[in-house]
């Protein structure tokens, strides 16, 4: 078991720490909460003998909720003018910048969904069972997601056949 987690951290710690990232994590919250996920997943291992089907999944569910009540329970108790001073850093690169402030403005359903999808590679299928929606329900927000993202970024897109007609 542990050689399956050892696997887990080579192939699946940057992207998981990419897809915690691309939800509002920064790089040093993404960083704890993975290395908390890691250590249970590895004495879970110790005491269940059940293997886990999608460890990167399993990982990144666990490390999501590991910053979320990290996250929460950090705005419990500090004052909000120091809450305001923190600064976000980004990943590099001005479309890595633009992007992941467009995902933050996405509502959560929609940002996990597409962090899901495109960062962690999961199938729709694999989608829905991490995040405990419908498959439909997984199609759906992807597209909606990405409209709003190619809206956004990209601004609107004339499709063929939908220019005004000119007069003469």
């Amino acid at each position: 078991m542990q050689d399956q987690w050892q696997e887990v951290a080579a192939n699946a710690y940057p992207r998981v720490y990419r897809a915690l990232v691309a939800l509002g994590a920064s790089p040093e919250d993404a960083s704890d909460a993975l290395q908390d996920a890691f250590e249970r997943g590895l004495r879970r291992s110790r005491s269940d003998a059940r293997a886990i089907d999608r460890p990167d999944a399993w990982l990144f569910v666990v490390a999501l909720r590991r910053w979320r009540t990290h996250r929460w329970r950090r705005r419990l108790f500090l004052p909000l003018d120091s809450v305001r001073e923190q600064s976000i850093t980004p990943a590099p690169g001005e479309n890595a910048v633009v992007l992941i402030a467009e995902l933050k403005r996405l509502p959560r359903r929609e940002r996990e969904v597409i962090t899901c999808r495109y960062i962690l590679g999961l199938t729709q299928r694999e989608t829905a069972q991490t995040l405990g929606i419908a498959v439909g329900t997984v199609a759906a927000t992807t597209v909606h997601a990405t409209q709003k993202l190619r809206r956004r970024i990209d601004g609107p897109v004339a499709r063929p056949g939908s220019e005004a007609p000119t007069v003469r």
